[in-house]
């Protein structure tokens, strides 16, 4: 899965570097704009990737309870 990210990734950045633009500095402002988005996104990945764990936590309870009603048989 973290191949296919940074692959992707870079092949991004790649096109957005080699898209031909004619005035420089809307070309270097859409590759610094690509480049910020992109490293957002890994960052959101990172952060996200464990919920359970870290300084800001989410609590497994509310998963298990909806695992739970949805495990039991229709009444």
């Amino acid at each position: 899965m973290w191949a296919v990210i940074f692959l992707t990734s870079g092949l991004l950045l790649g096109c957005a570097i080699v898209y031909g633009v004619e005035q420089l500095a809307m070309h270097y402002m859409m590759v610094a704009t690509v480049g910020v988005l992109v490293a957002a996104n890994l960052f959101l990945v990172l952060e996200l990737s464990h919920p359970f764990i870290g300084k800001k936590v989410t609590s497994p309870e509310p998963l298990r309870d909806v695992i739970q009603f949805l495990s039991s048989p229709p009444s």
